[in-house]
């Protein structure tokens, strides 16, 4: 199956140009991703080109609207060539079970942790785009719990570019740029193993499960950020009207904030060595 697209897909009243050959290879990523994830609601059922009118009445639109409203910062029922959904559809579908990756390929990640934490990272209010501040903003990342000191690793080959920094409540952050993406490490130790300027390798140990002080929820994790590098700058920023959005609900973030949740879900199958 050719993976392009000539056109848009999905709702029609939004200009989705719908093209029986285009809609067929969505469909298609959207059923691999659903098996994948173990997602069912994100099942577009037939795959037959077609788009329902009116879209309330569409399985698919349904399946991209939930798929964007887990992976995206905008859900409009729309895939178009070169979107961000139409990016992390294609992402999806290379990690499908028929495209196998080799463990020596270590550019493809490794999980932050020797091992998986016992909560899940896609269930509020560890979630990315979980509300915060009772909803006026959203979660920018996803935490990921575990005791304070544990020791937390690159997921991949990488420079730092910023910290160790004070980050939040009494925690402190790296910035490593990991070549197509950049990684936010945050609510960690103040005492770090590199520093900005250095080179670090996929499953190197880079800091330590830091302890927010001043708040009554369970507070040893690593808040996980990814950003896809396509905006510079700050990656906090000030003003909501200058942030990614989700919803018209801001992240306070810079504005190529992207969700981390499908690339945990994959390097979670390639831990670093202890």
């Amino acid at each position: 199956m050719s993976l392009q697209i000539s056109g848009s897909v999905g709702r029609w009243e939004k200009g989705a140009q719908n093209l029986k050959a285009d809609v067929r290879i969505v469909q298609g990523l959207l059923a691999a991703a659903a098996k994948t994830l173990g997602a069912p609601e994100i099942d577009p059922g037939a795959v037959d080109g077609k788009i329902s009118r009116p879209p309330a009445t569409s399985d698919t639109v349904k399946a991209i609207e939930a798929f964007q409203g887990r992976f995206t910062t905008a859900v409009d029922g729309v895939v178009a060539p070169g979107s961000q959904t139409w990016a992390v559809l294609l992402e999806t579908e290379s990690k499908t079970p028929d495209k196998q990756e080799t463990v020596s390929n270590v550019s493809q990640g490794f999980f932050p942790f020797t091992t998986v934490p016992a909560a899940s990272w896609e269930k509020r209010p560890l979630a990315f785009a979980s509300p915060r501040a009772g909803g006026a903003r959203l979660h920018a990342g996803c935490d990921l719990y575990f005791p304070v000191g544990t020791a937390i690793h690159a997921v991949a080959d990488g420079v730092v570019t910023r910290g160790p920094y004070a980050f939040y409540c009494e925690t402190f952050a790296l910035e490593i740029d990991h070549g197509s993406f950049l990684a936010r490490y945050g609510e960690i130790q103040s005492k770090t193993d590199v520093v900005a300027g250095a080179r670090v390798q996929a499953g190197q140990k880079i800091a330590k499960v830091g302890h927010l002080i001043g708040i009554k929820v369970p507070s040893d994790m690593l808040h996980f950020e990814l950003y896809d590098k396509s905006a510079s700058g700050s990656l906090t920023v000030a003003s909501g009207s200058a942030s990614a959005m989700k919803n018209n609900v801001s992240f306070m973030r810079r504005k190529d904030l992207i969700d981390p949740t499908l690339n945990l879900n994959r390097w979670r199958e390639n831990l670093p060595p202890a």
